[in-house]
């Protein structure tokens, strides 16, 4: 039986799946359903279908051309035709950090995810042939493979402290043992899309990224509130939208500084400490950095806004000193904080 996978408008062939386009196109390569069969094109075939990633000891996204593929709707592929609701399996969250393979670097995303997978068998077909039909659907969407190595690679490895579970199951997100760790991304000027195709041990799993912010839920604290909450406890956490794995202030972010601006300016005898903390996703000590660089990010501003740089100090916790559960996405975002705490006198 024929598999089908609809990821636009029409529906084009492509052995066992199917892509966007304007055509109807059969692959007459692909016999059978578990067959694999060699990529068809979308039409129009979008320029950076078969480009491939320069090989480089350090991952340049500007080497991947951009895609002219129109992108259907995120998640962006469907599941194969044939496969009920209770062999799907999934979780998927408006925003969270994912960790890809650029080259030979883990690089941390961050943007709308979504995981899924389902065994092969399922989906009546081989190992090989959900990995090669997959690989043809992204690469009609423009999708560069970008990955050079394994996880199990020493040289990965030493990327996450030599910890290859936490590797695998927190950072990468393998839902089981899989044979093949492929990584493609999708150049688009709007925002770039990662998609891991993890093939293996009778099962497939798509993971699918799309960069982008988190929208802000908090509202923006005032100077006279920071001042209670300084009077009351003796600090108070703040939340900047700090870009991922980076240290410089946010355009967005200048009315947060402001305020803390407004606030030594009303107390004049007001000593800070400005306190990083994260979560704990990542190599300790470089989260530790990490926090301590975002600190004095913020002090360093109000320094350039006139307070003087005897009244803030900063402190780097990493992810030390957790106020919420790191298990979910909530509670990491409540723990990747800026805190401002009162200094005695």
């Amino acid at each position: 039986m024929q598999a089908w996978l609809k990821v636009g408008c029409t529906v084009a062939f492509v052995g066992v799946l199917a892509l966007s386009g304007c055509k109807k196109k059969h692959d007459a390569a692909a016999p059978a359903s578990d067959q694999a069969a060699a990529p068809a094109a979308a039409s129009p075939a979008p320029a950076a279908a078969s480009a491939a990633a320069p090989a480089a000891a350090r991952f340049d996204i500007a080497n991947v051309p951009m895609s002219t593929a129109e992108l259907p709707p995120f998640p962006y592929i469907d599941w194969p035709s044939g496969l009920i609701d209770g062999h799907k399996f999934v979780k998927s969250s408006e925003f969270d950090r994912i960790y890809v393979i650029a080259g030979s670097q883990l690089l941390p995303v961050e943007g709308r995810y979504e995981n899924r997978h389902f065994m092969n068998s399922d989906a009546k077909l081989s190992d090989l042939a959900a990995q090669r039909n997959y690989e043809a659907v992204i690469k009609a969407l423009g999708g560069v493979k970008v990955s050079t190595m394994l996880p199990t690679n020493p040289a990965m490895l030493a990327q996450n402290n030599n910890d290859l579970g936490d590797l695998v199951v927190n950072k990468l997100r393998a839902a089981m043992s899989p044979d093949s760790y492929d990584y493609y991304l999708i150049r688009k000027p709007e925002g770039n899309v990662w998609i891991g195709l993890l093939v293996g041990g009778g099962y497939t799993q798509i993971i699918t990224v799309t960069e982008g912010q988190m929208k802000t839920v908090v509202g923006l604290v005032k100077a006279d509130d920071m001042q209670k909450a300084l009077d009351e406890k003796g600090h108070i956490a703040l939340y900047l939208n700090f870009d991922t794995d980076k240290a410089a202030i946010r355009q967005d972010d200048q009315p947060v500084i402001d305020e803390i601006g407004k606030l030594l300016d009303k107390a004049p005898t007001l000593k800070l400490s400005i306190d990083g903390h994260t979560d704990n996703v990542g190599d300790e000590k470089h989260n530790q950095q990490l926090s301590k660089k975002r600190a004095e990010a913020v002090a360093a501003a109000l320094i350039a806004k006139g307070v003087d740089k005897s009244r803030v100090r900063a402190e780097g916790f990493g992810a030390s000193k957790p106020i919420a559960d790191n298990a979910s996405e909530e509670g990491r975002g409540k723990n990747r904080r800026v805190e401002l705490v009162r200094v005695a006198a």
